[in-house]
């Protein structure tokens, strides 16, 4: 996936810091970090958003602007055990909180046993759908 070009939402903060991504990935926004998200294309200027400093240390950051850049790549990471990826020193999530809260508990013995029983294409043409696309 490294040599394919795809537009990705290029999102400034008030840190002076920019995140690149796909116009489907999410971000936690608003008062509190980690339990309302949005896709990058539907956040707005002025929205909060929340960025890690110093290894581990959450910091709200108000989005000074946005637009859209090309760029190679295309990615959505997903954490075998769930969470949040912190991609350019922002904290980002692969999909709704309801897929992220899934993967936390079921993602890790779901490889396990697809692995085991040689059924991880299976698994990936039941679960992924259309996000197939983002898988590298």
């Amino acid at each position: 996936m490294l040599n394919t070009f795809s537009t990705f939402v290029a999102i400034v903060t008030d840190g002076n810091a920019t995140i690149a991504l796909t116009p489907e990935h999410h971000m936690p926004v608003g008062i509190a970090c980690c339990t309302f998200l949005k896709q990058g294309k539907h956040i707005e200027v002025g929205e909060t958003v929340w960025a890690v400093e110093a290894g581990a240390v959450l910091i709200a950051r108000k989005v000074v602007s946005k637009g859209l850049v090309k760029d190679r790549g295309l990615h959505s990471p997903v954490l075998t055990k769930g969470g949040f990826p912190i991609i350019s020193g922002h904290v980002t999530s692969f999909d709704t909180i309801e897929k992220v809260t899934l993967a936390k508990y079921g993602l890790a013995p779901l490889l396990a046993a697809c692995k085991a029983t040689g059924t991880c294409e299976s698994a990936r043409n039941l679960f992924l759908g259309d996000d197939r696309k983002y898988i590298a």
